[in-house]
């Protein structure tokens, strides 16, 4: 079998702006920017129409999905699940972290480890927990 996982994030409202955000840390490109309000089926409320209901981010060869919630749907900050960041250039590896840690909260700083990696822990301004790392 093949098969490929891609992460899908369920943001507060601001889909757009983190799809805009990580297009520019990682020199993706936008396929698709669907808005509740350009589906005659799906009712939302008129505070919900530019809101996204479906974002395509491709970065590279892989697909990250964004939709915000609406209504009394409810997305909440949480650890449970983290996007892990494979780096082949230690240069590369800090100017992601330091884009992504901007107005987010360092769990880790960069550093050197006993594996032989630079890695570091973060979780960004969307409340995207992300693991770096860097084989040295």
């Amino acid at each position: 079998m093949q098969a490929k996982i891609n992460p899908y994030l369920y943001l507060r409202g601001n889909s757009e702006e983190a799809m805009y955000f990580y297009r520019d840390v990682f020199g993706g490109e936008i396929v698709t920017l669907r808005r509740y309000g350009d589906v005659p089926d799906i009712p939302c409320a008129e505070e919900d129409r530019d809101k996204i209901l479906h974002g395509h981010l491709k970065v590279a060869d892989q697909a990250i999905y964004f939709s915000d919630a609406i209504g009394n749907q409810s997305v909440n900050f949480g650890n449970q699940v983290s996007l892990t960041l494979e780096l082949t250039e230690a240069d590369v590896i800090e100017k992601v972290y330091n884009a992504l840690a901007e107005g987010g909260e360092v769990l880790m700083p960069l550093q050197d480890t006993f594996w032989g990696a630079k890695y570091g822990k973060l979780t960004d301004r969307f409340g995207i927990n992300w693991d770096l790392n860097c084989q040295l």
